[in-house]
């Protein structure tokens, strides 16, 4: 498991949030499960069934977890917010919001290989997300791979062009494009 993951244990044992500790341990529980669960479930993952479907845990849990992620994203606490994220994007497997999630406590930790892995799965999802796109770039060119992280650039002023909502996000990888190409190769 993730050394974050045991990094996360210690962190939410000392929360004084009892639900939010609580949440973290069975999410940090539920993940290391996961390759028992993974082989118990392999027929209905291959009938494009998640674990969440597969074990019937109840979707609104998902909910809850993702909701918590997020608000402890907000407060900057990503360490705490990262198992239940990758808890969700590992049996809801099939909601590009929670591979998200799970790339951005990630990409905020250090870990952009790791970040790049959850941001593709969102992509892959949804090709029209330009916030997945725009940040497996940054994950990409973090890691050294700038043409990759260049065509993803590129792609994210694709997805956004038109869309007044996404004309930051847009500008900011026509940024990242000419600093690529200004900045000699390490």
């Amino acid at each position: 498991m993730n050394p974050l993951l045991h990094e996360a244990a210690k962190a939410a044992l000392h929360s004084p949030d009892a639900e939010v500790r609580d949440r973290i341990l069975l999410a940090i529980q539920a993940l290391e499960q996961a390759p028992q669960n993974i082989e118990t479930c392999q027929a209905a993952l291959a009938n494009n069934q998640t674990l969440a479907e597969c074990l019937q845990i109840d979707p609104e849990q998902f909910e809850q977890y993702r909701q918590l992620a997020a608000d402890l994203c907000d407060q900057g606490n990503f360490l705490l917010a990262l198992p239940l994220a990758v808890y969700c994007a590992t049996y809801k497997s099939d909601d590009p919001q929670h591979s998200f999630l799970a790339g951005a406590c990630l990409q905020r930790l250090g870990q952009p290989a790791s970040a790049a892995h959850f941001y593709r799965v969102a992509l892959q999802l949804d090709e029209a997300d330009a916030a997945s796109a725009y940040r497996l770039g940054e994950c990409l060119e973090a890691v050294g791979q700038r043409e990759q992280a260049g065509h993803l650039y590129q792609w994210t002023i694709e997805l956004a062009r038109g869309d007044f909502a996404l004309r930051t996000l847009q500008e900011m990888a026509q940024n990242r494009i000419s600093k690529l190409s200004t900045t000699p190769r390490p």
